[in-house]
């Protein structure tokens, strides 16, 4: 792989530029896939190396049409025979409901019930078994089926383009986007104006003409779907590495752009004062607009619920120990926990906080009217780390991995410790009581530390959104460790359902297995618990 990076020669080998032609004249597909594959990409000159990306790009795309083919033949249709097999399990759930002996209108409602529940857990169960198969998150998973359906059963000859090599994944996410709420009449006349570009627009081009030709067949039609759109508001935020997380606000763009005029020109004010007073301190643009954002919404809250989040926003900017426990007060309730084990005596302790406040009618701490508040773990760490011998990373549940220091920081906010026992062979927690069905407070704090999120293997759920279950079904003693397994919500709907079966693999870990394609997805072991490397002892 590394010869790829060689400096090119004067020109091709022979044998290199007549795969190279050959691939050319294979067209896209496969053939001409395997043979771009047996080139030796360091013989190629420089000229016939953007060539070489080239064809490989448009087998790209062509492949990028077989995955999204692939993918809806998993999925199945949005209607169709999988509307007969909802359908069954409607009359049969309401049959046994005593569904003949309610009036009509009941009977309707209960129908309507069980049908939108029946959808919704298949629809899950589909998505949890691509993302096991293919090893993404289901999140993705579900966007990949939505995506894959609509190209497939609404928007074939944009899935063409990507046979042919023309476009790529880029250009199908565009596509879809512009056009996936667009009447179907309509949307093949918006195609018709930019397929005979297909070969040459880029993504950010072919959006600009999909918006164009919406723009010039539908002005009335855009025009209403803009002012609808208007009313629709939205915040996300996902993490990135070294303790940081991004916050996106989508919106109507004046208001967005407005905001961002906005907070230049307070954080421009901003940077002057603090040159002021500290001129040979560094101080961006950027953070200065982060931090008026942050104070911003700061006051806004101490008006709204009288809670002080942190005393100085620029000095917590990016700080994920001080932003998670510089108040407990202020974090909606949540359950600070550390686990760490002695190497010597695997004895863990477990650090829970957790704080209540009056807040005005319809509030809670959650942040969402008429919401408990959600414990959830701070951070796990072992022993030997929380007492600096050790330089072990901590885990922080719901974003991940920090460094040990971080780890220490957050660490040193818990106000209580609860004691856990680790096997010194397999690093699995002790075993707890068996003879009942539901498990124990300490059972259920066993399992979750031992599973730590949900056990299909793609879902990320932390244990605090997850329920304990058996994998075999509860005979009177079988309420223990190796028959009991975390499974959030969503996902225990559709192993309910029978879409999935739960058994025990030969290692302890909980293998689910597709009732639909016969498909089995072994859990992994947590990195939480996968041995390190022996520490090195002083003699």
């Amino acid at each position: 792989m590394r010869a790829a990076l060689a400096t090119p020669p004067m020109a091709s080998s022979e044998a290199a530029k007549r795969l190279l032609d050959l691939a050319a004249e294979a067209g896209i597909g496969g053939h001409a896939l395997s043979l771009l594959e047996r080139i030796d990409v360091a013989s190629l000159c420089t000229h016939d190396r953007v060539t070489y990306l080239q064809q490989v790009t448009a087998c790209g795309a062509w492949f990028e049409a077989f995955q999204t083919i692939a993918t809806a033949a998993v999925a199945g249709p949005t209607t169709g025979w999988p509307e007969d097999e909802i359908d069954q399990r409607v009359r049969s759930e309401v049959d046994e409901a005593g569904g003949s002996e309610l009036s009509e209108g009941e009977r309707l409602a209960l129908s309507a019930r069980v049908r939108d529940e029946a959808w919704e857990v298949r629809e899950r169960a589909i998505a949890l078994e691509v993302s096991m198969a293919t090893r993404v998150s289901p999140r993705t998973a579900g966007r990949r089926i939505d995506s894959a359906r609509l190209l497939v059963e609404s928007m074939p000859r944009a899935l063409g383009q990507a046979w042919e090599g023309n476009w790529g994944y880029g250009h199908l996410r565009v596509a879809e986007k512009e056009l996936i709420d667009v009447p179907a009449p309509l949307r093949e006349q918006v195609l018709n104006d930019a397929l005979p570009y297909a070969a040459t627009d880029h993504p950010r081009r072919l959006g600009d003409r999909l918006r164009k030709s919406l723009a010039k067949r539908d002005a009335a039609g855009m025009a209403q779907r803009t002012r609808e759109r208007g009313q629709e508001r939205g915040v996300t935020m996902w993490m990135m590495k070294d303790g940081q997380a991004r916050l996106a606000i989508t919106g109507p763009y004046d208001s967005v752009t407005q905001t961002m005029r906005s907070l230049t020109t307070v954080g421009h004010a901003c940077r002057s004062a603090h040159r002021s007073a500290e001129p040979d301190t560094p101080y961006s643009l950027d953070a200065a607009r982060f931090d008026s954002a942050v104070m911003a919404v700061q006051r806004l809250h101490d008006e709204l619920v009288g809670a002080h989040i942190h005393s100085d926003p620029a000095s917590h900017a990016g700080n994920l120990a001080t932003d998670i426990h510089s108040d407990p007060a202020s974090h909606a309730g949540n359950l600070a926990t550390a686990i760490h084990s002695d190497p010597a005596t695997h004895a863990g302790n477990v650090a829970t906080t957790t704080s209540d406040r009056d807040l005005p009618s319809g509030w809670t701490l959650a942040g969402t009217p008429g919401s408990r508040p959600r414990k959830q773990a701070a951070i796990i760490i072992d022993a030997a780390t929380a007492l600096r011998l050790a330089e072990e990373p901590g885990f922080v549940p719901g974003y991940g991995w920090v460094p040990a220091p971080i780890a220490r920081e957050i660490l040193a906010d818990a106000d209580s410790w609860r004691r856990w026992l680790l096997d010194d062979s397999t690093r699995a927690i002790i075993d707890a009581g068996a003879v009942r069905y539901r498990p124990s407070a300490a059972l259920r704090d066993l399992i979750s530390g031992r599973d730590v999120t949900c056990t299909a293997d793609t879902c990320t759920r932390p244990a605090s959104e997850t329920q304990v279950d058996h994998a075999i079904d509860f005979d009177g003693s079988n309420t223990t460790p190796a028959n009991l397994h975390l499974v959030c919500g969503p996902d225990h709907l559709a192993v309910t359902a029978g879409h999935f079966v739960i058994d025990a693999a030969d290692d302890g870990r909980a293998l689910w297995i597709s009732t639909h394609s016969g498909h089995a997805y072994p859990s992994r072991i947590d990195p939480l618990h996968e041995r390190g490397e022996p520490r090195a002892t002083s003699e």
